[in-house]
């Protein structure tokens, strides 16, 4: 159990995380087919909708997503939820309690897994440098 634990840490750590937020524009714009695929996430009745597409551009023109992740969605853990480029805009987080995992992207380099830390919040989470997404609920314990 602790070697597939330690797998899935591995490839989590080995993905490609740049996140990228999309232009606001009203129309499709001319997108290459240059394969380099993303994780296409936008928000629909307060959940997040995750798709991969062949690019970034293809992602915000044609699948009409917030922003972008580097990599397929199903490379992240599946109730991953993301942290938006607008999140670190927030000034002041609620001070509601619902504990979540901040888990960090590949700048920051651990030790021992979990890669991540506690926070109060998703929003307190998300406001931690180089935090990539949250999970709900407490991180699980070092192996």
């Amino acid at each position: 159990m602790k070697i597939l634990v330690l797998f899935a840490a591995i490839i989590l750590l080995a993905n490609c995380q740049k996140v990228e937020l999309c232009p606001e524009y009203e129309k499709a714009f001319k997108c290459s087919s240059v394969p380099q695929e993303v994780c296409g996430i936008k928000t629909i009745n307060g959940q997040q909708v995750k798709e991969t597409f062949v690019n970034s551009c293809q992602a915000c023109s044609l699948g009409k997503v917030e922003f972008t992740v580097e990599g397929k969605c199903d490379e992240y853990l599946e109730e991953a939820q993301f942290c938006s480029p607008t999140d670190f805009k927030i000034e002041e987080c609620a001070e509601q309690d619902q504990p979540q995992c901040a888990w960090f992207n590949e700048e920051v380099k651990c030790l021992v897994y979990p890669c991540a830390i506690n926070s109060k919040n998703r929003c307190s989470g998300c406001q931690v440098k180089n935090v990539l997404f949250t999970t709900e609920g407490k991180c699980p314990k070092s192996i």
